[in-house]
């Protein structure tokens, strides 16, 4: 697998990038859900799974991919919902942070596995995605759970935001799911910034993103004039990645002048 600048943020001043890759490719990750959170009767289960002696003896990446790959049957017969939930626990679906940018990751994954691009297919996915997300509270964080547990926690959270903010998806939204993402998603980042010591950078730039990118779906003139004017937006938005605190504050402040409009 190509690979550039592995990016692990979540885990800022938690764990160190040797220890994290360690656990998530070769040990089991038990995950934290919100207690609103609730699992589809028809998601895929993967008969192999990382931590498993199976898992174990492969030998390359692409051996681990063929393992993960869901059988076409299935997936046509799977709710979305069900395949919101595959989706999301698929082994490699980390694979998105060791790219350059988190959307570059994402359409490296999504052109390697066919959950992924299933999902992109169904229009219902935004509105599943969206109750789901509604449902995900970044402060449901209980004090028993364990390093592994906050960090899996704040990683599931990010990775609903990824999958709402793709093209594809923010396109088959109204306009009024539109304006419920946009604040959802701000009220989300708030959370996030008052918890930095799990979140991290890149788990606030998710929230971000995806502010921007709704803004962007949804038309908001003001913003859209600053998008034309400004290159370090434009390409914040085109890559999910590396917002400068002027990028992430303009963005939130766009988000928080349209929110105080409606």
């Amino acid at each position: 697998m190509h690979i550039k600048n592995s990016r692990w943020p979540y885990f800022v001043g938690i764990f160190s990038l040797s220890l994290l890759m360690l656990m998530m490719f070769f040990f089991p990750i038990v995950q934290a859900k919100s207690p609103q959170d609730t699992s589809a009767s028809d998601a895929y289960e993967y008969p192999i799974k990382p931590g498993t002696e199976e898992w174990k003896v492969f030998e390359t990446h692409d051996d681990m991919l063929k393992a993960c790959q869901i059988p076409e049957s299935t997936l046509k017969s799977m709710s979305t919902k069900g395949l919101i939930e595959t989706v999301l626990e698929y082994p490699l679906y980390g694979d998105i942070m060791a790219y350059n940018s988190i959307q570059q990751g994402f359409e490296a994954v999504a052109s390697r596995f066919d959950g992924l691009s299933e999902l992109l297919n169904r229009k219902d996915a935004g509105v599943e995605l969206l109750a789901k997300y509604r449902n995900m509270n970044p402060a449901a964080i209980e004090a028993d759970w364990s390093l592994v547990q906050k960090g899996s926690y704040a990683m599931s959270i990010g990775n609903i935001e990824i999958l709402l903010a793709q093209d594809f998806i923010l396109s088959n939204f109204t306009e009024t799911q539109l304006l419920e993402l946009i604040q959802v998603t701000h009220e989300r980042y708030l959370v996030k910034q008052q918890l930095a010591e799990i979140y991290g950078q890149t788990g606030q730039e998710c929230s971000v993103w995806l502010m921007g990118k709704a803004l962007q779906q949804v038309n908001y003139l003001p913003f859209e004039k600053q998008i034309h004017q400004d290159a370090t937006i434009q390409n914040f938005l085109g890559s999910g990645s590396y917002a400068t605190d002027t990028v992430s504050n303009e963005i939130v402040s766009n988000a928080e002048q349209f929110l105080s409009g409606r």
